[in-house]
Protein backbone atom coordinates (compact mmCIF):
# COMPACT_ATOMS: atom_id res chain seq x y z
CA UNK A 1 0.00 0.00 0.00
CA UNK A 2 1.27 3.01 -0.96
CA UNK A 3 1.91 6.07 1.66
CA UNK A 4 -0.95 8.16 -0.09
CA UNK A 5 -2.89 5.51 0.88
CA UNK A 6 -1.89 4.86 4.03
CA UNK A 7 -2.52 8.06 5.13
CA UNK A 8 -5.77 8.32 3.83
CA UNK A 9 -6.50 5.06 5.54
CA UNK A 10 -4.95 7.38 8.85
CA UNK A 11 -7.33 9.97 8.00
CA UNK A 12 -10.46 7.90 7.76
CA UNK A 13 -10.10 6.14 10.98
CA UNK A 14 -9.36 9.61 12.83
CA UNK A 15 -11.98 11.36 11.23
CA UNK A 16 -14.77 7.84 12.14
CA UNK A 17 -12.86 8.39 16.15
CA UNK A 18 -13.72 12.06 16.02
CA UNK A 19 -16.78 11.42 15.14
CA UNK A 20 -17.76 8.41 17.91
CA UNK A 21 -16.07 10.95 20.09
CA UNK A 22 -17.83 13.95 19.74
CA UNK A 23 -21.00 13.75 17.85
CA UNK A 24 -22.46 9.89 18.05
CA UNK A 25 -24.59 9.79 21.13
CA UNK A 26 -26.58 6.86 22.84
CA UNK A 27 -29.53 7.56 25.41
CA UNK A 28 -30.56 4.92 28.21
CA UNK A 29 -34.28 3.80 28.16
CA UNK A 30 -34.32 3.53 31.73
CA UNK A 31 -33.63 6.85 34.04
CA UNK A 32 -36.63 8.01 34.29
CA UNK A 33 -39.26 7.30 36.00
CA UNK A 34 -42.67 6.89 34.60
CA UNK A 35 -44.21 9.21 37.12
CA UNK A 36 -42.18 12.53 35.42
CA UNK A 37 -44.57 14.93 34.69
CA UNK A 38 -41.72 17.32 33.87
CA UNK A 39 -38.35 15.84 32.24
CA UNK A 40 -34.81 17.75 31.22
CA UNK A 41 -32.17 16.73 28.91
CA UNK A 42 -28.42 18.37 28.88
CA UNK A 43 -27.03 17.45 25.71
CA UNK A 44 -23.67 16.94 26.84
CA UNK A 45 -21.79 16.49 23.84
CA UNK A 46 -23.20 19.30 21.89
CA UNK A 47 -22.90 21.40 25.22
CA UNK A 48 -19.26 20.08 24.55
CA UNK A 49 -18.80 20.60 21.51
CA UNK A 50 -20.18 24.05 21.67
CA UNK A 51 -17.93 25.19 24.53
CA UNK A 52 -15.08 23.68 22.81
CA UNK A 53 -15.50 25.89 19.20
CA UNK A 54 -16.27 29.36 21.21
CA UNK A 55 -12.86 28.58 23.02
CA UNK A 56 -11.16 27.92 19.63
CA UNK A 57 -12.34 30.65 17.78
CA UNK A 58 -11.72 33.04 20.41
CA UNK A 59 -8.05 33.89 21.07
CA UNK A 60 -8.26 35.93 23.66
CA UNK A 61 -9.74 33.16 25.91
CA UNK A 62 -6.92 30.41 25.37
CA UNK A 63 -5.04 31.61 28.72
CA UNK A 64 -7.88 30.85 30.57
CA UNK A 65 -7.36 27.17 29.67
CA UNK A 66 -5.55 25.10 31.43
CA UNK A 67 -5.01 21.14 31.37
CA UNK A 68 -3.71 20.13 34.57
CA UNK A 69 -5.40 18.28 36.97
CA UNK A 70 -5.83 18.84 40.57
CA UNK A 71 -5.65 15.48 41.46
CA UNK A 72 -7.78 15.25 44.05
CA UNK A 73 -11.64 13.28 43.73
CA UNK A 74 -14.12 14.54 41.78
CA UNK A 75 -17.55 13.87 40.60
CA UNK A 76 -16.61 12.38 36.96
CA UNK A 77 -14.25 9.90 38.68
CA UNK A 78 -17.14 9.09 40.47
CA UNK A 79 -19.81 8.44 38.15
CA UNK A 80 -20.18 7.99 34.45
CA UNK A 81 -21.40 11.06 32.32
CA UNK A 82 -24.04 10.15 29.80
CA UNK A 83 -24.60 11.96 26.60
CA UNK A 84 -27.52 12.73 27.70
CA UNK A 85 -28.51 13.91 31.83
CA UNK A 86 -31.93 13.45 32.38
CA UNK A 87 -33.50 15.24 35.37
CA UNK A 88 -36.92 14.94 36.38
CA UNK A 89 -39.62 15.58 38.20
CA UNK A 90 -42.27 13.00 39.73
CA UNK A 91 -45.92 13.52 39.52
CA UNK A 92 -47.78 14.89 43.15
CA UNK A 93 -44.38 15.41 44.68
CA UNK A 94 -43.01 18.85 46.08
CA UNK A 95 -41.82 21.40 43.23
CA UNK A 96 -38.22 21.67 44.78
CA UNK A 97 -38.14 17.60 43.81
CA UNK A 98 -36.11 16.70 41.23
CA UNK A 99 -33.88 13.56 40.21
CA UNK A 100 -31.26 11.95 38.04
CA UNK A 101 -29.92 8.33 37.60
CA UNK A 102 -26.28 8.37 37.25
CA UNK A 103 -24.17 4.94 36.90
CA UNK A 104 -21.01 4.59 38.87
CA UNK A 105 -17.63 4.66 37.36
CA UNK A 106 -15.13 2.83 39.74
CA UNK A 107 -16.25 1.53 43.05
CA UNK A 108 -12.79 2.44 44.40
CA UNK A 109 -12.96 6.22 43.25
CA UNK A 110 -17.07 6.38 44.57
CA UNK A 111 -15.82 5.07 48.28
CA UNK A 112 -13.02 7.79 47.89
CA UNK A 113 -15.61 10.63 46.75
CA UNK A 114 -18.22 10.04 49.45
CA UNK A 115 -15.53 10.53 52.14
CA UNK A 116 -14.28 13.69 50.56
CA UNK A 117 -17.33 15.47 50.40
CA UNK A 118 -18.40 14.11 53.62
CA UNK A 119 -21.44 12.16 52.52
CA UNK A 120 -23.47 10.33 55.45
CA UNK A 121 -24.82 6.83 54.85
CA UNK A 122 -28.04 4.95 56.35
CA UNK A 123 -30.25 1.83 56.07
CA UNK A 124 -32.83 2.06 53.38
CA UNK A 125 -35.72 0.03 52.16
CA UNK A 126 -35.32 -2.69 49.94
CA UNK A 127 -31.50 -3.38 50.88
CA UNK A 128 -30.20 -0.05 49.10
CA UNK A 129 -28.24 1.89 50.75
CA UNK A 130 -29.18 5.63 51.25
CA UNK A 131 -26.27 8.40 51.13
CA UNK A 132 -26.89 12.34 52.53
CA UNK A 133 -24.75 15.40 52.45
CA UNK A 134 -26.66 18.36 53.28
CA UNK A 135 -23.38 20.44 52.13
CA UNK A 136 -23.31 19.76 48.37
CA UNK A 137 -26.99 19.61 48.47
CA UNK A 138 -27.06 15.34 47.43
CA UNK A 139 -28.96 12.74 48.32
CA UNK A 140 -28.37 9.72 46.64
CA UNK A 141 -29.55 5.88 46.91
CA UNK A 142 -27.99 2.81 45.26
CA UNK A 143 -29.45 0.00 43.67
CA UNK A 144 -25.84 -1.95 42.47
CA UNK A 145 -23.83 0.28 39.96
CA UNK A 146 -26.72 2.47 39.12
CA UNK A 147 -27.45 5.53 41.61
CA UNK A 148 -30.46 7.70 42.35
CA UNK A 149 -29.54 11.55 43.03
CA UNK A 150 -32.34 13.64 44.75
CA UNK A 151 -32.48 17.10 46.86
CA UNK A 152 -31.79 15.81 50.62
CA UNK A 153 -33.97 19.29 51.55
CA UNK A 154 -37.19 16.98 51.45
CA UNK A 155 -37.47 16.09 55.22
CA UNK A 156 -40.16 13.32 54.06
CA UNK A 157 -37.64 10.73 52.44
CA UNK A 158 -40.63 8.65 50.94
CA UNK A 159 -40.91 10.56 48.13
CA UNK A 160 -37.18 9.47 47.15
CA UNK A 161 -37.70 6.26 47.81
CA UNK A 162 -40.98 5.90 46.11
CA UNK A 163 -38.76 7.34 43.02
CA UNK A 164 -36.04 4.48 43.93
CA UNK A 165 -38.57 1.60 43.89
CA UNK A 166 -40.31 2.51 41.12
CA UNK A 167 -37.02 3.13 38.98
CA UNK A 168 -34.77 0.16 40.33
CA UNK A 169 -37.34 -2.68 41.89
CA UNK A 170 -40.84 -2.02 39.72
CA UNK A 171 -38.65 -1.24 36.55
CA UNK A 172 -41.63 1.05 35.66
CA UNK A 173 -39.51 3.68 33.11
CA UNK A 174 -40.99 6.57 30.94
CA UNK A 175 -41.90 5.25 27.68
CA UNK A 176 -39.27 6.22 24.61
CA UNK A 177 -41.97 8.07 22.92
CA UNK A 178 -41.89 11.09 25.92
CA UNK A 179 -37.79 10.64 26.17
CA UNK A 180 -37.21 10.94 22.00
CA UNK A 181 -38.97 14.04 22.35
CA UNK A 182 -36.24 15.60 24.39
CA UNK A 183 -33.75 13.64 22.14
CA UNK A 184 -35.08 14.98 18.98
CA UNK A 185 -35.14 18.52 20.03
CA UNK A 186 -31.62 18.68 19.16
CA UNK A 187 -30.99 20.82 21.59
CA UNK A 188 -28.15 21.79 24.38
CA UNK A 189 -30.81 21.80 27.05
CA UNK A 190 -34.29 20.43 26.80
CA UNK A 191 -37.38 21.36 28.91
CA UNK A 192 -40.46 18.82 28.28
CA UNK A 193 -43.87 18.97 29.97
CA UNK A 194 -45.93 16.64 29.40
CA UNK A 195 -49.77 17.21 28.85
CA UNK A 196 -51.64 18.89 32.11
CA UNK A 197 -54.50 20.64 32.89
CA UNK A 198 -53.08 23.80 30.85
CA UNK A 199 -51.66 21.88 27.95
CA UNK A 200 -53.88 19.67 25.60
CA UNK A 201 -50.15 17.86 24.35
CA UNK A 202 -47.09 17.77 25.19
CA UNK A 203 -44.35 20.82 24.83
CA UNK A 204 -40.90 20.59 24.45
CA UNK A 205 -39.32 24.26 25.78
CA UNK A 206 -35.45 24.18 23.54
CA UNK A 207 -32.34 26.11 24.74
CA UNK A 208 -29.08 26.64 23.38
CA UNK A 209 -26.62 28.65 23.22
CA UNK A 210 -23.50 30.25 20.68
CA UNK A 211 -20.66 32.86 22.05
CA UNK A 212 -23.03 35.74 21.69
CA UNK A 213 -26.69 34.93 22.80
CA UNK A 214 -28.42 32.17 24.72
CA UNK A 215 -31.99 31.75 22.57
CA UNK A 216 -35.11 29.94 24.25
CA UNK A 217 -37.79 28.61 21.99
CA UNK A 218 -40.91 26.38 22.19
CA UNK A 219 -44.66 25.61 20.71
CA UNK A 220 -47.74 25.49 23.15
CA UNK A 221 -51.16 24.14 22.50
CA UNK A 222 -53.04 25.46 25.49
CA UNK A 223 -56.69 23.25 25.59
CA UNK A 224 -59.73 25.13 24.75
CA UNK A 225 -60.78 26.99 27.80
CA UNK A 226 -57.76 28.54 27.98
CA UNK A 227 -58.49 32.16 25.41
CA UNK A 228 -55.81 34.33 24.51
CA UNK A 229 -55.79 37.63 23.10
CA UNK A 230 -52.61 39.65 21.61
CA UNK A 231 -52.50 43.70 21.77
CA UNK A 232 -50.04 46.25 19.69
CA UNK A 233 -47.13 46.87 22.25
CA UNK A 234 -44.56 49.74 21.91
CA UNK A 235 -41.68 50.33 24.24
CA UNK A 236 -38.66 52.29 24.02
CA UNK A 237 -35.84 49.79 23.98
CA UNK A 238 -33.16 51.90 26.04
CA UNK A 239 -35.54 51.50 29.09
CA UNK A 240 -34.15 49.76 31.93
CA UNK A 241 -37.42 47.40 31.78
CA UNK A 242 -40.38 47.48 29.73
CA UNK A 243 -43.09 44.62 30.29
CA UNK A 244 -46.76 44.10 28.49
CA UNK A 245 -49.37 41.53 28.67
CA UNK A 246 -53.03 41.42 28.28
CA UNK A 247 -55.50 40.48 30.60
CA UNK A 248 -55.44 37.01 31.14
CA UNK A 249 -58.87 34.97 30.89
CA UNK A 250 -60.66 33.75 33.35
CA UNK A 251 -59.77 29.93 33.55
CA UNK A 252 -55.98 31.30 33.16
CA UNK A 253 -55.91 33.48 36.29
CA UNK A 254 -58.11 30.95 37.95
CA UNK A 255 -55.06 28.44 37.87
CA UNK A 256 -53.06 31.06 40.00
CA UNK A 257 -53.22 29.83 43.80
CA UNK A 258 -54.74 31.79 46.09
CA UNK A 259 -51.39 31.81 48.64
CA UNK A 260 -49.65 33.10 45.42
CA UNK A 261 -52.39 35.92 44.70
CA UNK A 262 -52.31 36.92 48.77
CA UNK A 263 -48.44 37.21 48.63
CA UNK A 264 -48.53 39.36 45.16
CA UNK A 265 -51.29 41.22 47.23
CA UNK A 266 -49.13 41.95 50.41
CA UNK A 267 -46.08 42.89 47.83
CA UNK A 268 -48.14 45.64 45.56
CA UNK A 269 -49.95 46.73 48.90
CA UNK A 270 -53.41 46.07 47.26
CA UNK A 271 -55.46 43.31 46.37
CA UNK A 272 -54.32 41.78 42.72
CA UNK A 273 -57.91 41.23 41.78
CA UNK A 274 -59.33 44.62 42.04
CA UNK A 275 -56.44 45.34 39.02
CA UNK A 276 -57.01 41.97 36.88
CA UNK A 277 -60.64 42.88 35.78
CA UNK A 278 -61.78 40.47 32.69
CA UNK A 279 -62.83 43.76 31.33
CA UNK A 280 -59.41 45.24 31.18
CA UNK A 281 -57.72 44.89 28.29
CA UNK A 282 -54.15 45.56 28.48
CA UNK A 283 -51.14 46.48 31.20
CA UNK A 284 -48.02 48.00 30.34
CA UNK A 285 -44.68 48.81 32.70
CA UNK A 286 -42.35 51.10 32.03
CA UNK A 287 -39.37 51.58 34.03
CA UNK A 288 -36.53 53.87 32.45
CA UNK A 289 -34.05 53.56 34.84
CA UNK A 290 -32.86 54.03 38.11
CA UNK A 291 -31.95 57.08 39.30
CA UNK A 292 -29.47 58.69 42.03
CA UNK A 293 -31.37 61.25 44.57
CA UNK A 294 -29.93 62.95 47.75
CA UNK A 295 -32.32 63.12 50.00
CA UNK A 296 -31.79 65.07 53.41
CA UNK A 297 -33.45 64.77 57.07
CA UNK A 298 -33.38 66.77 59.98
CA UNK A 299 -32.84 66.23 63.28
CA UNK A 300 -32.19 67.22 66.73
CA UNK A 301 -30.12 66.37 69.64
CA UNK A 302 -29.34 68.42 72.63
CA UNK A 303 -26.01 69.85 73.90
CA UNK A 304 -24.88 70.14 77.83
CA UNK A 305 -27.01 73.26 78.63
CA UNK A 306 -30.31 71.34 76.86
CA UNK A 307 -30.15 73.68 73.42
CA UNK A 308 -31.27 72.11 70.48
CA UNK A 309 -28.71 71.43 67.86
CA UNK A 310 -29.72 70.89 64.52
CA UNK A 311 -28.48 67.52 62.42
CA UNK A 312 -29.06 66.80 58.74
CA UNK A 313 -28.80 63.44 57.42
CA UNK A 314 -28.25 63.11 53.77
CA UNK A 315 -28.66 59.94 52.48
CA UNK A 316 -27.95 58.90 48.72
CA UNK A 317 -30.67 57.03 48.00
CA UNK A 318 -31.67 55.10 44.20
CA UNK A 319 -35.22 55.47 43.20
CA UNK A 320 -37.21 54.18 40.29
CA UNK A 321 -38.75 56.13 37.02
CA UNK A 322 -41.25 54.20 35.87
CA UNK A 323 -44.98 54.37 34.24
CA UNK A 324 -47.63 51.22 34.76
CA UNK A 325 -50.40 51.85 32.78
CA UNK A 326 -53.90 50.22 32.36
CA UNK A 327 -56.36 49.95 29.33
CA UNK A 328 -59.55 48.55 29.67
CA UNK A 329 -63.51 49.20 30.47
CA UNK A 330 -62.73 48.19 34.36
CA UNK A 331 -60.48 51.25 35.05
CA UNK A 332 -62.84 53.70 36.69
CA UNK A 333 -64.15 50.41 39.05
CA UNK A 334 -60.18 50.41 39.79
CA UNK A 335 -59.84 53.89 40.38
CA UNK A 336 -62.57 53.98 42.70
CA UNK A 337 -61.47 51.37 44.47
CA UNK A 338 -58.48 52.78 45.28
CA UNK A 339 -60.04 55.92 46.34
CA UNK A 340 -62.67 54.23 49.19
CA UNK A 341 -59.94 52.17 50.15
CA UNK A 342 -57.43 55.20 50.70
CA UNK A 343 -54.85 54.30 48.51
CA UNK A 344 -54.94 57.77 47.12
CA UNK A 345 -54.05 61.05 48.74
CA UNK A 346 -55.03 64.60 46.92
CA UNK A 347 -51.52 66.19 47.05
CA UNK A 348 -50.57 69.80 44.89
CA UNK A 349 -48.85 67.71 42.58
CA UNK A 350 -51.65 65.06 41.90
CA UNK A 351 -52.98 61.76 43.36
CA UNK A 352 -50.29 60.33 45.52
CA UNK A 353 -50.15 56.87 45.30
CA UNK A 354 -49.98 55.57 48.94
CA UNK A 355 -49.36 51.94 48.20
CA UNK A 356 -45.65 52.75 46.60
CA UNK A 357 -43.44 53.88 49.32
CA UNK A 358 -40.07 53.98 48.19
CA UNK A 359 -40.69 56.66 45.80
CA UNK A 360 -43.61 59.06 45.17
CA UNK A 361 -45.99 58.12 42.78
CA UNK A 362 -49.02 59.43 41.24
CA UNK A 363 -52.28 58.30 39.90
CA UNK A 364 -53.93 59.88 36.74
CA UNK A 365 -57.03 58.81 35.15
CA UNK A 366 -56.67 59.50 31.38
CA UNK A 367 -59.99 58.85 30.20
CA UNK A 368 -62.73 56.35 31.09
CA UNK A 369 -61.11 53.78 29.91
CA UNK A 370 -57.00 54.68 30.09
CA UNK A 371 -55.46 55.22 33.76
CA UNK A 372 -51.83 55.19 34.74
CA UNK A 373 -49.67 55.34 38.20
CA UNK A 374 -46.21 56.95 37.29
CA UNK A 375 -43.18 58.01 39.24
CA UNK A 376 -42.72 62.20 39.34
CA UNK A 377 -40.12 62.04 37.72
CA UNK A 378 -41.46 60.19 34.43
CA UNK A 379 -41.16 61.41 31.02
CA UNK A 380 -43.36 59.72 28.77
CA UNK A 381 -41.44 59.41 25.41
CA UNK A 382 -43.11 58.58 21.84
CA UNK A 383 -42.02 56.52 19.04
CA UNK A 384 -40.06 53.22 19.80
CA UNK A 385 -40.35 49.26 19.32
CA UNK A 386 -43.56 47.85 18.52
CA UNK A 387 -44.62 44.56 18.92
CA UNK A 388 -47.60 42.30 18.64
CA UNK A 389 -47.87 39.67 21.65
CA UNK A 390 -49.69 38.54 24.25
CA UNK A 391 -46.77 39.05 26.31
CA UNK A 392 -43.08 40.65 26.09
CA UNK A 393 -40.72 41.91 27.99
CA UNK A 394 -37.67 43.63 27.79
CA UNK A 395 -35.00 44.40 29.83
CA UNK A 396 -31.27 45.75 29.82
CA UNK A 397 -29.35 44.15 32.13
CA UNK A 398 -26.57 46.53 31.51
CA UNK A 399 -28.65 49.28 32.93
CA UNK A 400 -29.07 47.75 36.40
CA UNK A 401 -27.10 50.30 38.98
CA UNK A 402 -24.18 48.15 40.49
CA UNK A 403 -25.34 49.31 44.23
CA UNK A 404 -28.18 46.83 43.52
CA UNK A 405 -26.39 44.00 41.92
CA UNK A 406 -24.69 43.66 44.97
CA UNK A 407 -27.25 41.96 46.74
CA UNK A 408 -27.93 39.04 44.12
CA UNK A 409 -26.40 35.90 44.55
CA UNK A 410 -22.62 35.24 43.55
CA UNK A 411 -23.52 32.53 41.48
CA UNK A 412 -26.61 34.75 39.89
CA UNK A 413 -24.40 37.48 39.68
CA UNK A 414 -21.39 35.80 38.19
CA UNK A 415 -23.77 34.31 35.63
CA UNK A 416 -25.25 37.78 34.44
CA UNK A 417 -22.58 39.75 35.04
CA UNK A 418 -21.59 40.08 31.02
CA UNK A 419 -25.21 39.79 29.77
CA UNK A 420 -26.34 42.80 27.79
CA UNK A 421 -30.20 42.46 27.55
CA UNK A 422 -32.79 40.20 27.99
CA UNK A 423 -35.87 39.89 26.02
CA UNK A 424 -39.25 37.22 26.30
CA UNK A 425 -41.85 37.43 24.32
CA UNK A 426 -45.60 34.91 23.72
CA UNK A 427 -47.05 35.71 20.23
CA UNK A 428 -50.35 33.61 19.29
CA UNK A 429 -50.13 31.25 16.27
CA UNK A 430 -53.57 30.56 15.22
CA UNK A 431 -54.45 27.98 17.89
CA UNK A 432 -50.89 28.00 19.55
CA UNK A 433 -48.62 30.36 21.32
CA UNK A 434 -45.07 31.02 20.63
CA UNK A 435 -42.59 31.22 23.05
CA UNK A 436 -39.40 32.82 22.14
CA UNK A 437 -36.43 33.89 24.86
CA UNK A 438 -32.72 35.98 24.55
CA UNK A 439 -29.86 36.51 26.50
CA UNK A 440 -27.46 38.88 24.32
CA UNK A 441 -24.09 39.30 25.42
CA UNK A 442 -22.09 42.12 25.73
CA UNK A 443 -20.02 43.11 22.98
CA UNK A 444 -16.48 41.87 23.92
CA UNK A 445 -14.40 38.59 23.89
CA UNK A 446 -15.32 37.66 27.22
CA UNK A 447 -17.24 34.09 27.83
CA UNK A 448 -20.70 34.01 27.51
CA UNK A 449 -21.28 32.70 31.63
CA UNK A 450 -18.31 32.86 33.97
CA UNK A 451 -19.10 30.48 36.45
Amino acid sequence: MTRKKWALLVVCILLLLGYFKFFYKTYSKDVVAKSADYIMALDVKRVTNTIIWNVLTTPSQWKKVSFSSSGGISWKDMVKIPDYVFVFHSAGQPANAWYTVLEIKNKNDFDKGLAHYHFEKRTGSNNMPEYFSNELGVEMIQNGNRLLLGNPAMENKDYIRGVANELFIRKQYASRETILKNVDANSHLAFQVLKNGFLQEDAVVKANFDKHSISIDALLTAKKQFSFEANDFSYQPSSLCALGFTQPGAALYGLLPGNTKEAVSKAINFNIDSLLLQSNQYYQLDIAGIKPRVDSAISYTYDDNFNPVEKVVVNNVLEPSFNFYVKGDSVSQLYNYWHSSGKLEKTEAGELFIPMPFVKSYCKKITTTELSVASGDYVLKTGGEQVHAVLFLNMMMSSIPAALLKYLPAGLLNAIANMESFQFVIKKNKEQLELHGSFIKKKNDQPLVDW
